[in-house]
């Protein structure tokens, strides 16, 4: 119990930093989500609301914990019975156990399961919460080139030692072809003019990074066809010189989508659909030009039953009626911020 004692005297500090929109609470909670996406900063704001000596909080990924003191926790909490909440930071895929007081199990990826956890998903910050937690005072528009050139985290800067070698060739690839459709057999063929490579390594590389939420993979709504973004629309821009905004704007906006947890699709008709909504990413096309394609694309949605359809832009602004059908036009701004 040495091991576990160690932890419980040298925790983090507990403390209330920026807040996000989701909220953690006593009960056995398992948290996923990608590395830097703020796991550690929520949990440990949810910290200080508890005393130090009422927190266990172990990072199983420190190279001073031992992994068999997990054989010993279930004593150690009992002989401890101040101890009214346990975290384990940085938990692996293939963590077992049970705790006889309530824990948040924190992991980055997604084939982590225990039976009796709440799954709990964090993204990384939207365009609302990464204006509370930059806290400047600048005028909206600055604070959206922030947020284009720095994504949702601090700095987009790629390290080699998240990534394998495969692993950041196929980024390379996915951020050259960002919003297009994938074909795994191209993708393998480009690989294979630089790395020797198997279409099976490609193929459980791209599961991985999915697992790991690095990518999302978004499928056609009538097709066997699929599109992959990044769940952190950053990388695009950290992983090639090559600009491409209306693909970076893409991505952005696929990210804010991510709030309505709801399936989303795509045809070709629009970039990214549910049941009853479509999102048409739209950042330098004009007005004109907008309902001339809204007339377009109508008939697809009224056949899909869609009857809300949003044009996403940077800075124009309307809304019309078609058969019932409602078109907008918002700022990105804008539409985050009452999204």
């Amino acid at each position: 119990m040495k091991v576990l004692n160690f932890f419980y005297e040298n925790h983090p500090k507990f403390e209330l930093n920026y807040e996000r929109k989701l909220k953690l609470y006593p009960a056995n909670i398992l948290l996923k989500g990608a590395k830097n996406s703020g796991k550690k900063r929520l949990i440990l704001n949810f910290l200080s609301s508890f005393k130090s000596e009422e927190v266990l909080f172990i990072d199983l990924e420190d190279v001073r914990f031992e992994k068999e003191s997990l054989n010993n926790l279930t004593p150690f909490l009992k002989q401890n019975t101040q101890i009214k909440i346990l975290c384990l930071y940085n938990a692996p895929t293939n963590l077992n156990f049970q705790s006889p007081i309530n824990t948040i199990v924190c992991t980055n990826n997604a084939l982590l399961n225990l039976k009796g956890f709440k799954e709990l998903f964090l993204n990384f910050c939207d365009f609302e919460e990464f204006i509370s937690i930059s806290k400047k005072n600048l005028p909206i528009q600055q604070l959206l080139g922030l947020f284009l050139q720095n994504g949702q985290k601090e700095h987009n800067k790629i390290s080699p030692k998240e990534f394998s070698f495969l692993e950041l060739e196929i980024l390379k690839y996915l951020a050259l072809n960002l919003g297009k459709e994938i074909s795994i057999n191209q993708l393998f063929l480009s690989l294979k003019t630089k790395i020797k490579t198997s279409k099976d390594s490609v193929y459980k590389s791209i599961k991985d990074l999915e697992n790991r939420f690095i990518i999302t993979i978004l499928t056609h709504g009538e097709k066997k066809l699929f599109k992959i973004y990044f769940k952190d629309f950053s990388l695009r821009n950290a992983l090639c010189i090559q600009k491409n905004f209306n693909a970076l704007f893409e991505n952005m906006l696929l990210c804010e989508l991510f709030k309505c947890q709801e399936n989303l699709f795509y045809n070709k008709f629009f970039h990214f659909y549910t049941h009853h909504h479509a999102y048409i990413s739209s950042p330098t096309l004009d007005i004109d030009l907008i309902k001339l394609r809204a007339k377009k694309i109508l008939p697809k949605a009224l056949e899909l039953g869609i009857f809300h359809i949003v044009f996403i832009t940077l800075s124009s602004e309307e809304s019309f009626f078609e058969q019932g059908v409602k078109f907008e036009i918002l700022p990105f701004d804008k539409w985050a911020l009452s999204f």
